[in-house]
C-alpha cells in the first residue's frame, strides 16, 4: 500500500477525516501545514503575511516533497498544495492522491468558525466570499480532479473510503 496524499479545497476535512483514516488503517498521519509550520517556526497565516503566498508555497512544495514516502503514511495536505509547482504529479508519482470534494455551500457554513484564520478569507465577507470560494474551486478543480480516487464527503464515509483504498 502506499501513501494517501488527502487533497481538496479547506473545510473539506483534510485533516479531520485524515487522522480518522490513519487510525483505522492504523498508519502515521501527517498534517502538511503543521509540519511546515514545526520547520519554519511560524503559523501559516504568518507566514503568507510575512513572507507573501510565493515564499510559502514553495517551503510548502520543498516540505512535501521531504516527506519520506516509504512510511506509508496518510498525509492532509494544504488546499492549494496540488496547485502550485508541479505538486499534483509528485503526488501521484509517489502515492495515492484522494480529492475531498465538498460543495461551496457546505465550505460557507464551515468557515463560519475558521475564517479568521485562513490568510486568504480573513478580510471578506458575505457575497466577496462566496466569489472568492465559486473562483478558488474553479482554479483548482483541474488541480484536484487529477486523484486517483474522488469522494464525494457528503455521501461517503470514512470506512467506505478506506474499503476503496484496501481494493486498490
Amino acid at each position: 500500500m502506499s501513501v494517501v496524499f488527502i487533497i481538496g479545497f479547506m473545510t473539506a476535512g483534510k485533516t479531520s477525516e485524515g487522522k480518522r483514516l490513519a487510525k483505522l488503517m492504523n498508519r502515521k498521519f501527517i498534517d502538511l501545514d503543521r509540519l511546515i509550520e514545526e520547520k519554519e517556526k511560524k503559523t501559516v497565516a504568518e507566514l503568507f503575511s510575512e513572507k507573501g503566498e510565493e515564499y510559502f508555497r514553495e517551503i510548502e512544495s520543498k516540505t512535501l516533497q521531504s516527506i519520506n514516502i516509504k512510511d506509508n503514511c496518510i498525509v492532509s495536505c494544504g488546499g492549494g498544495s496540488p496547485c502550485y509547482h508541479n505538486n499534483i504529479n509528485w503526488i501521484k508519482e509517489n502515492g495515492i492522491a484522494v480529492w475531498l470534494k465538498i460543495s461551496v455551500d457546505t465550505v460557507l457554513k464551515r468557515l463560519s468558525e475558521t475564517k479568521k484564520v485562513r490568510p486568504l478569507l480573513k478580510n471578506l465577507t458575505g457575497e466577496e466570499l462566496k466569489n472568492f470560494i465559486n473562483k478558488k474551486m474553479k482554479e483548482r478543480e483541474p488541480f484536484y480532479s487529477q486523484a486517483q480516487i474522488q469522494v464525494d464527503t457528503e455521501n461517503i464515509s470514512i470506512e467506505k473510503l478506506m474499503l476503496k483504498l484496501l481494493v486498490r
